[in-house]
């Protein structure tokens, strides 16, 4: 657990900076109706966006039942995160006059004209897995920078730090992709013995990954690692099919991936670790209180999902082999990380039990 350990010292520290700034409510009223809610996602391509969606729509059905909500709805945009598609699917949204807008965008600027027709119309807008320097909206977030640096160290101590890698990269123009490749390639640089012999464009999906390795692994000389964002298990399977030596990669928690490395694929060293699809719930959670009045950061820092050796058996027994493991976020759950990032306290917030099955 020493990964996980080291990367709730880091959310902390990350949260003792957005959480000096937290946004005045827009409400008061304690005992208002219960919200409508409008999800907006501008991109279904990968097994992150699929669970993401699934888990939202679990929790929303039962928020709905517990009486949490009164109603949700779920818009998922066509194409690869096209921003000029997002805005005219929010157009759209913006016609049913949710009181809840969470939104996973395409960009985090493109957006904003639209997101603050929405704040004006007196609606919750709260991006997540995402930024925004929108200053009507709330954003719920894990630290993608961290998630990046811990699997990018992970992957530089595997290989001893020297030898040729690979940098496959996530989802073109998003604001992830954005921010932790600029701390992927701060610390391969920061490593002189260590030579990038290829980018590509993977969109952090395994069989994207495998496609766009099997197209180059031949111009390519020895590699020792494949530094990325969960694409680990087409990583590994390129090199195999292509008979060479696997690298070092850094696997997605999906139960295929885990099932995979359990049984010794990948060389020693990879490891598991994602930003958690569970997001979706803990920003429904989060604008519900924002709705109902009460105190929320602007930004509030949610744990990336990390599965480690000791961990691995029971999330295998937990994640289906097209999901990616998540966090299991309640309203409970939500509110103490809530409180502990207002607290400056993330290191000390529960966090959900492994799901059980």
């Amino acid at each position: 657990m020493k990964l996980f350990n080291r990367l709730t010292r880091l959310a902390a520290a990350s949260a003792l900076v957005v959480t000096a700034a937290v946004m005045p409510s827009s409400v008061s009223a304690m005992d208002k109706e219960a919200p409508s809610v409008a999800l907006s996602n501008a991109f279904l391509g990968n097994a992150w966006r699929r669970s993401m969606i699934t888990a939202f729509e679990e929790a929303a059905a039962k928020a709905q039942e517990d009486g949490l909500i009164s109603s949700w709805k779920v818009s998922n945009a066509p194409g690869e995160n096209s921003a000029t598609e997002q805005i005219a699917q929010l157009k759209a949204l913006l016609l049913d006059e949710p009181d809840i807008l969470l939104v996973n965008p395409a960009s985090p600027t493109a957006l904003n004209p639209t997101l603050q027709q929405a704040c004006d119309q007196g609606i919750v807008v709260a991006v997540f897995d995402s930024s925004t320097d929108l200053e009507c909206a709330y954003v719920v977030t894990n630290s993608f920078s961290d998630w990046a640096r811990l699997s990018t160290q992970a992957i530089i101590d595997g290989i001893g730090g020297k030898g040729n890698v690979v940098l496959a990269r996530g989802v073109q123009g998003s604001p992830p992709e954005i921010e932790m490749y600029g701390v992927q390639k701060a610390m391969l640089d920061a490593n002189p013995d260590i030579e990038v012999v290829a980018e590509l464009y993977t969109f952090c999906d395994s069989a994207k990954a495998q496609e766009a390795l099997l197209g180059t692994i031949a111009s390519l000389p020895d590699v020792h690692g494949v530094v990325g964002c969960g694409e680990g298990l087409g990583a590994v399977q390129a090199f195999q099919t292509a008979g060479r030596e696997p690298p070092v990669v850094a696997f997605a928690p999906s139960g295929r991936a885990l099932k995979f490395w359990g049984e010794g694929n990948g060389a020693p060293g990879s490891v598991a670790v994602m930003s958690d699809p569970g997001q979706g719930v803990a920003a429904l959670f989060t604008a519900i209180n924002v709705y109902q009045g009460q105190e929320v950061p602007r930004t509030t820092i949610f744990p990336p999902v990390v599965v480690s050796d000791d961990a691995r058996d029971k999330w295998i027994a937990a994640v289906g082999d097209d999901e990616i493991a998540s966090w299991q976020w309640t309203k409970e759950l939500v509110d103490a990380q809530i409180k502990a990032n207002i607290d400056g306290t993330v290191e000390d917030a529960p966090l959900p039990p492994v799901p059980v099955r």
